[in-house]
């Protein structure tokens, strides 16, 4: 054999080679998820380049899945809408005389009910409609993904998921060593 190293060189070399590429490729995988943050030579990072595309559908699957008006409607404070009314009914009696204003104020107040809850005693769908819409909830989530800061985002990401990235990085390695080992094992 006419080479510079001798054989077994081969199983120390092939392998590293392979851990260290594999990880480093895993490495520039996650971050051009992020960056670069404006276009260079036509590369710009993943979440940068589709936040549109992203946060359009995020508001979708959000509205769909998540958190819609029907939601809303199942976990507003039916108390404090009450209590609410009761505190407008009262302001606007304020001026009648006191002697029907007691019984003007009961009649308004069940009025007012009847009017915003149906008969399970959930905001009737066409209040909650005026006050805020599927589509208008839609909305506000979209344009909080657009105007939210891709580094704070890659900030909070790399928070919750570090021993995911982590793993990723050293499965990189691993299977570089692997596919190192076996290079080592074919025959020139």
């Amino acid at each position: 054999m006419n080479t510079l190293l001798p054989y077994w060189t081969r199983f120390v070399i092939y392998p590293l080679l392979g851990g260290f590429l594999g990880y480093i490729t895993n490495w520039i995988a996650i971050k051009l998820l992020f960056r670069p943050k404006k276009k260079i030579f036509g590369i710009q990072g993943l979440l940068q380049k589709r936040k549109l595309l992203i946060a359009q559908k995020a508001g979708e699957v959000i509205r769909e899945y998540l958190l819609n008006t029907q939601e809303i409607k199942k976990v507003v404070d039916k108390e404090k809408v009450k209590q609410s009314i009761i505190k407008l009914v009262d302001k606007t009696l304020f001026l009648v005389p006191k002697l029907g204003k007691r019984a003007l104020s009961k009649i308004l107040r069940e009025i007012t009910y009847l009017y915003f809850f149906d008969k399970d005693g959930f905001i009737k769908d066409e209040m909650l409609d005026l006050a805020l819409s599927d589509t208008d909830l839609e909305n506000i989530i979209k344009e909080k993904i657009i105007n939210y800061d891709i580094s704070e985002l890659e900030e909070i990401i790399n928070k919750v998921s570090h021993t995911e990235i982590r793993f990723i990085l050293y499965s990189g390695a691993v299977l570089g060593l692997i596919i190192g080992i076996i290079e080592a094992l074919l025959p020139l």
